[in-house]
């Protein structure tokens, strides 16, 4: 998976259709445009935490910079900054636009299953409203057509920002619609009351749902195909009781996953040798979930190797965690 986001591409168009709110035509050196675009893509400048590897950035991203204290750090600093390059507005009204947009970076974020941990650091987990997709095609639409007329025909900046403002809402509210009779249709097709059925955006597959269901002895994967449910995986409950799994959740890649889902499983494999297997029910890639690992466990208990993969265990090494 190429992107965990909305794409920064379409935060700034989204920064660029707020920012025509303003009254100010898109102009390449109007400090309030720049401020505004830009506020709304700089957080994603986390993508530094790659440096230090692929977990390191999975575990960073959408951590801190989203934070609502780390938006308006932002917005203080970039706005002070296009001032003074651009000293046509005051410092007040640049910074009060750039914060509109790094705001909406934060807000836009929740869209997906992936979240942002705005409240940190008095709150570390992440917030979502499980709605959009990683790239949400439709919204990047909606705003680059909005973009193109108000770069075209600034005269109607301001209406063509306010009716994709609008019809952005209305598709959302449309999505969210759909979830709910989603979800109503998957638990008269299971039998199950609505606390164990999740529906969370597709990968990959647009006005599309993938769903959890979670019984007494399973727990379904699947998503929606034409109003039909379509089971992709079934995984078995894990026993609470077992010692070997409550070893490998004392573990390092348990606080790992606990960190960066909210919907993570455990299944414990005896051959050739006793692994339990953690999955990220979030996301699956064509054969496998996306992020997955393993932890290898000694007949005492003692965990040996814990490894964390990526793109499935299919797919890659994994990386090893050190102690």
């Amino acid at each position: 998976m190429g992107v965990l986001n909305i794409d920064p591409i379409t935060h700034g168009l989204i920064g660029a259709a707020l920012a025509n709110l303003s009254g100010h035509p898109i102009q390449l050196n109007d400090p309030i445009f720049i401020g505004c675009t830009l506020g709304a893509m700089v957080p994603d400048l986390d993508i530094v935490t790659h440096l230090k590897g692929r977990l390191n950035y999975l575990l960073k991203h959408r951590g801190a910079s989203h934070s609502f204290l780390a938006l308006g750090g932002m917005a203080l600093g970039l706005g002070t900054l296009v001032h003074y390059t651009f000293p046509t507005s005051s410092w007040l009204v640049v910074v009060f636009w750039t914060l509109i947009g790094t705001l909406s970076h934060g807000i836009a974020d929740l869209l997906n299953s992936y979240g942002a941990q705005l409240l940190w650091p008095f709150y570390k987990k992440k917030f979502t409203v499980n709605m959009a997709m990683v790239t949400e095609p439709v919204i990047f639409v909606l705003f680059f057509s909005s973009f193109i007329v108000s770069f075209t025909r600034p005269e109607f900046g301001l209406y063509s920002s306010l009716t994709t403002f609008a019809v952005a809402l209305i598709y959302l509210f449309i999505r969210e619609m759909d979830r709910y009779k989603t979800r109503q249709r998957l638990e008269e097709t299971f039998a199950a009351p609505r606390e164990q059925v999740k529906v969370l955006p597709a990968m990959y597959r647009p006005f599309s749902w993938a769903f959890l269901v979670y019984e007494e002895d399973t727990v379904s994967f699947g998503v929606m195909k034409k109003k039909h449910a379509q089971i992709l995986k079934v995984l078995p409950q894990w026993d609470s009781e077992d010692p070997l799994i409550n070893n490998a959740l004392e573990g390092e890649l348990a606080d790992i996953f606990n960190r960066f889902t909210p919907y993570f499983h455990v299944v414990r494999t005896d051959s050739p040798e006793t692994k339990v297997q953690f999955v990220d029910l979030r996301y699956w890639d064509k054969e496998d979930f996306l992020y997955t690992g393993e932890v290898c466990i000694c007949p005492d208990g003692k965990i040996t190797e814990e490894r964390f993969y990526t793109f499935g265990s299919r797919n890659s090494q994994g990386i090893v965690l050190e102690y």
